[in-house]
Protein backbone atom coordinates (compact mmCIF):
# COMPACT_ATOMS: atom_id res chain seq x y z
CA UNK A 1 0.00 0.00 0.00
CA UNK A 2 1.67 3.20 -1.13
CA UNK A 3 1.30 6.34 0.85
CA UNK A 4 -0.40 9.18 -0.94
CA UNK A 5 0.30 12.08 1.40
CA UNK A 6 2.09 13.96 -1.37
CA UNK A 7 -1.47 14.81 -2.39
CA UNK A 8 -1.65 17.35 0.44
CA UNK A 9 1.03 19.41 -1.26
CA UNK A 10 -0.85 19.26 -4.55
CA UNK A 11 -4.14 20.28 -2.97
CA UNK A 12 -2.58 23.36 -1.43
CA UNK A 13 -0.76 24.29 -4.62
CA UNK A 14 -4.05 24.12 -6.50
CA UNK A 15 -5.93 26.15 -3.93
CA UNK A 16 -6.44 29.85 -4.52
CA UNK A 17 -8.88 32.53 -3.54
CA UNK A 18 -11.79 33.40 -5.76
CA UNK A 19 -10.55 36.99 -5.61
CA UNK A 20 -7.36 37.35 -7.60
CA UNK A 21 -6.17 40.30 -5.51
CA UNK A 22 -6.25 38.13 -2.38
CA UNK A 23 -3.69 35.72 -3.80
CA UNK A 24 -1.63 37.04 -6.67
CA UNK A 25 0.39 40.17 -7.16
CA UNK A 26 -0.71 43.00 -9.38
CA UNK A 27 2.68 42.83 -11.09
CA UNK A 28 3.91 40.26 -13.58
CA UNK A 29 7.39 38.80 -14.00
CA UNK A 30 9.33 39.85 -17.06
CA UNK A 31 10.24 36.19 -17.57
CA UNK A 32 7.35 33.87 -16.76
CA UNK A 33 9.16 30.53 -16.64
CA UNK A 34 12.64 30.23 -15.19
CA UNK A 35 15.01 27.33 -14.55
CA UNK A 36 15.67 26.10 -11.03
CA UNK A 37 18.89 24.61 -9.69
CA UNK A 38 18.73 21.45 -7.59
CA UNK A 39 21.59 21.42 -5.06
CA UNK A 40 23.55 18.39 -3.89
CA UNK A 41 23.19 17.16 -0.30
CA UNK A 42 25.22 14.68 1.68
CA UNK A 43 22.26 12.83 3.22
CA UNK A 44 19.81 12.91 0.31
CA UNK A 45 19.87 12.04 -3.38
CA UNK A 46 17.95 14.06 -5.96
CA UNK A 47 16.37 11.35 -8.09
CA UNK A 48 13.25 12.58 -9.86
CA UNK A 49 14.79 11.53 -13.18
CA UNK A 50 14.95 7.92 -11.96
CA UNK A 51 12.27 5.93 -13.77
CA UNK A 52 10.60 4.31 -10.74
CA UNK A 53 10.70 7.48 -8.66
CA UNK A 54 9.32 9.61 -11.48
CA UNK A 55 6.51 7.12 -12.11
CA UNK A 56 5.58 7.07 -8.42
CA UNK A 57 5.31 10.84 -8.10
CA UNK A 58 3.81 11.50 -11.53
CA UNK A 59 0.96 9.09 -10.75
CA UNK A 60 0.02 11.26 -7.76
CA UNK A 61 -0.34 14.43 -9.83
CA UNK A 62 -3.95 15.59 -10.07
CA UNK A 63 -3.48 18.17 -12.83
CA UNK A 64 -1.06 18.96 -15.63
CA UNK A 65 -0.66 22.47 -14.24
CA UNK A 66 1.63 21.02 -11.55
CA UNK A 67 5.29 20.48 -12.35
CA UNK A 68 7.65 18.49 -10.14
CA UNK A 69 11.07 20.12 -10.01
CA UNK A 70 12.88 17.59 -7.88
CA UNK A 71 12.59 14.75 -5.38
CA UNK A 72 15.14 14.08 -2.65
CA UNK A 73 15.22 10.65 -1.01
CA UNK A 74 17.55 9.86 1.85
CA UNK A 75 20.52 7.90 0.58
CA UNK A 76 19.51 4.63 2.27
CA UNK A 77 16.01 4.63 0.79
CA UNK A 78 17.36 5.49 -2.64
CA UNK A 79 19.87 2.63 -2.48
CA UNK A 80 17.07 0.16 -1.63
CA UNK A 81 14.29 1.47 -3.87
CA UNK A 82 14.67 -1.20 -6.57
CA UNK A 83 14.32 -4.01 -4.03
CA UNK A 84 11.12 -2.68 -2.47
CA UNK A 85 7.84 -4.26 -3.54
CA UNK A 86 6.08 -1.02 -2.78
CA UNK A 87 7.72 2.37 -2.82
CA UNK A 88 7.00 3.61 0.68
CA UNK A 89 9.15 6.64 1.35
CA UNK A 90 9.85 8.69 4.45
CA UNK A 91 12.49 11.28 5.20
CA UNK A 92 12.17 12.84 1.76
CA UNK A 93 11.50 16.20 0.14
CA UNK A 94 9.64 17.34 -2.97
CA UNK A 95 9.76 20.63 -4.88
CA UNK A 96 6.92 21.67 -7.19
CA UNK A 97 5.44 24.66 -8.96
CA UNK A 98 2.03 25.57 -10.25
CA UNK A 99 2.80 26.56 -13.84
CA UNK A 100 -0.17 28.93 -13.93
CA UNK A 101 1.28 31.00 -11.07
CA UNK A 102 4.71 31.65 -12.51
CA UNK A 103 3.71 34.83 -14.31
CA UNK A 104 2.93 36.64 -11.06
CA UNK A 105 5.68 38.72 -9.46
CA UNK A 106 5.70 38.09 -5.72
CA UNK A 107 7.76 39.29 -2.77
CA UNK A 108 8.53 37.79 0.62
CA UNK A 109 5.74 39.88 2.11
CA UNK A 110 3.20 37.96 0.00
CA UNK A 111 3.95 34.55 1.51
CA UNK A 112 1.93 34.93 4.71
CA UNK A 113 -1.03 36.31 2.78
CA UNK A 114 -0.95 33.40 0.34
CA UNK A 115 -0.74 30.88 3.18
CA UNK A 116 -3.69 32.47 4.99
CA UNK A 117 -5.78 32.15 1.84
CA UNK A 118 -4.81 28.50 1.45
CA UNK A 119 -5.64 27.73 5.08
CA UNK A 120 -9.02 29.38 4.77
CA UNK A 121 -9.93 27.56 1.57
CA UNK A 122 -8.94 24.15 2.99
CA UNK A 123 -10.29 24.72 6.49
CA UNK A 124 -6.91 23.97 8.04
CA UNK A 125 -6.60 24.87 11.73
CA UNK A 126 -3.75 25.49 14.17
CA UNK A 127 -3.37 23.24 17.21
CA UNK A 128 -0.89 23.43 20.10
CA UNK A 129 1.84 20.84 19.58
CA UNK A 130 1.53 19.26 23.03
CA UNK A 131 -2.23 18.94 22.65
CA UNK A 132 -1.74 17.47 19.19
CA UNK A 133 0.77 14.88 20.40
CA UNK A 134 -1.53 13.94 23.27
CA UNK A 135 -4.58 13.41 21.08
CA UNK A 136 -3.21 12.27 17.73
CA UNK A 137 -3.12 8.59 18.70
CA UNK A 138 -5.62 8.43 21.57
CA UNK A 139 -8.50 10.22 19.82
CA UNK A 140 -9.29 8.72 16.41
CA UNK A 141 -11.55 11.69 15.57
CA UNK A 142 -8.86 14.30 16.21
CA UNK A 143 -6.97 14.07 12.91
CA UNK A 144 -8.71 13.43 9.60
CA UNK A 145 -6.99 11.99 6.54
CA UNK A 146 -8.26 14.77 4.28
CA UNK A 147 -7.36 17.65 6.62
CA UNK A 148 -3.91 18.12 8.20
CA UNK A 149 -3.43 20.29 11.29
CA UNK A 150 -0.83 23.03 11.69
CA UNK A 151 1.20 22.99 14.88
CA UNK A 152 3.68 25.73 14.04
CA UNK A 153 4.24 28.44 11.45
CA UNK A 154 7.66 30.03 11.08
CA UNK A 155 10.07 31.65 8.62
CA UNK A 156 13.56 30.09 8.41
CA UNK A 157 14.36 32.79 5.86
CA UNK A 158 12.64 35.98 4.75
CA UNK A 159 11.83 34.23 1.45
CA UNK A 160 10.56 30.98 2.99
CA UNK A 161 7.38 30.43 4.98
CA UNK A 162 7.16 27.01 6.64
CA UNK A 163 4.28 25.26 8.36
CA UNK A 164 4.86 22.21 10.57
CA UNK A 165 1.90 19.87 10.17
CA UNK A 166 0.63 16.45 11.16
CA UNK A 167 -1.16 14.36 8.54
CA UNK A 168 -2.84 10.96 8.55
CA UNK A 169 -2.10 9.20 5.24
CA UNK A 170 -4.85 6.57 5.59
CA UNK A 171 -8.37 7.25 6.78
CA UNK A 172 -8.67 3.75 8.25
CA UNK A 173 -5.25 3.51 9.92
CA UNK A 174 -4.83 5.62 13.05
CA UNK A 175 -1.37 4.33 13.90
CA UNK A 176 0.50 5.94 11.01
CA UNK A 177 0.98 9.68 11.42
CA UNK A 178 3.38 11.78 9.36
CA UNK A 179 5.15 15.02 10.17
CA UNK A 180 4.87 17.22 7.11
CA UNK A 181 6.61 20.58 6.70
CA UNK A 182 4.94 22.64 4.00
CA UNK A 183 6.95 25.49 2.47
CA UNK A 184 6.25 28.52 0.32
CA UNK A 185 9.53 29.58 -1.26
CA UNK A 186 10.25 32.69 -3.26
CA UNK A 187 12.86 32.30 -6.00
CA UNK A 188 13.50 35.42 -8.09
CA UNK A 189 9.90 36.57 -7.46
CA UNK A 190 8.52 33.16 -8.53
CA UNK A 191 6.58 30.93 -6.13
CA UNK A 192 7.90 27.42 -5.46
CA UNK A 193 6.35 24.83 -3.14
CA UNK A 194 8.42 22.48 -1.03
CA UNK A 195 7.39 19.62 1.22
CA UNK A 196 9.41 17.54 3.67
CA UNK A 197 8.02 14.28 5.14
CA UNK A 198 9.03 12.24 8.18
CA UNK A 199 7.14 9.61 10.17
CA UNK A 200 5.97 10.84 13.57
CA UNK A 201 7.89 9.31 16.45
CA UNK A 202 7.41 11.53 19.47
CA UNK A 203 8.28 15.17 19.94
CA UNK A 204 11.84 14.51 18.79
CA UNK A 205 10.60 13.81 15.26
CA UNK A 206 8.97 17.26 15.15
CA UNK A 207 12.28 18.94 15.88
CA UNK A 208 14.12 16.65 13.48
CA UNK A 209 11.62 17.41 10.72
CA UNK A 210 12.09 21.14 11.24
CA UNK A 211 15.87 20.80 11.25
CA UNK A 212 16.03 18.64 8.11
CA UNK A 213 13.44 20.76 6.32
CA UNK A 214 15.27 23.99 7.04
CA UNK A 215 18.55 22.56 5.75
CA UNK A 216 16.99 21.42 2.48
CA UNK A 217 14.79 24.45 1.84
CA UNK A 218 17.47 26.99 2.72
CA UNK A 219 20.07 25.33 0.51
CA UNK A 220 17.57 25.17 -2.35
CA UNK A 221 16.92 28.88 -1.93
CA UNK A 222 20.61 29.76 -1.76
CA UNK A 223 21.43 27.70 -4.86
CA UNK A 224 18.89 29.69 -6.85
CA UNK A 225 20.00 33.21 -5.96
Amino acid sequence: MTRTYIIFLLLLIGCKSEKKEDYYSEEKNEIEHIDFNLPTFGKWTECYADKSVKLYFDELSISDKFKTLGVYLNNYTFSKKDSLDVLDFEDYAVFMINKNEQKWKLTGNDLERIFRVQKKKTGTINVDRLEALKKVYSDTTFLHSEKPIVIEEYKPNENILSALKLIKPYYDDHDIIVVYVYNLILINNHLVYGGYYLDLNGIESLEKAKEMNDIIMTKFLESNK
